[in-house]
């Protein structure tokens, strides 16, 4: 898990459809006109050109210098206008702007568990008045939860930390599955949230 190939990672993940958790949480959200989104850890790019083909301006992070390139080849003019790309791993990030919507989909897990509090607390701030957050956060009995590089939530910890957010999902996987590398025990919660308005 520690020498994961991130690089055949994205390339394997290029063409997957869009997450179901943003997709559910755009539903949820509504009519209002596409704001700004934050996606942290946009990888090979598959929700942020989502976001920016439903008109959304994007501020998306990777840790991976290469993940902007990637996504910036998937859009038009019109699309790049309203995207940012910043190379930073979450352990760096600092305070966020302001976002009607921050997205980390299956990249939270991967902050270092000493630096987490201080992303989260990032993350919480940066939702604007009825916003949304949407992402998944490993339970303890995921397979890779002997990483000490990574950080894991059991339900509990899950429901404190989105304590003051109105929860429309928290759904719990605990199931065997397949990763990149081969099968896998996946302990996930995919979490759709919004701060009050």
């Amino acid at each position: 898990m520690s020498n994961l190939d991130w690089t055949g990672y994205f390339d394997a993940q290029a063409g997957r459809r869009v997450r179901s958790v943003l997709t559910d949480t755009l539903a949820r959200r509504g009519m209002p006109e596409p704001g700004i989104a934050i996606d942290l850890g946009c990888g090979e790019g598959t929700e942020t050109r989502y976001l920016l083909h439903n008109g959304w301006r994007v501020l998306a992070y990777d840790a991976d210098p290469a993940a902007g390139a990637r996504v910036r080849a998937g859009l038009d003019a019109d699309e790049l206008g309203r995207f940012t790309f910043t190379a930073s791993r979450f352990e760096d990030l600092g305070v966020l702007p302001p976002a009607d919507l921050v997205l980390s989909s299956f990249a939270l897990p991967f902050c270092h568990p000493e630096a987490f509090p201080a992303l989260w607390a990032s993350i919480r701030s940066a939702l604007a008045p009825g916003a949304w957050f949407a992402g998944e956060m490993f339970g303890p009995h995921d397979e890779w939860a002997d990483n000490a590089t990574m950080n894991f939530h059991d339900r509990a910890n899950v429901e404190s930390l989105l304590t003051g957010l109105e929860v429309a999902s928290l759904v719990e996987e605990d199931r065997p599955g397949q990763s990149f590398s081969g099968p896998k025990r996946w302990h996930v919660f995919h979490i759709s949230a919004r701060r009050p308005a």
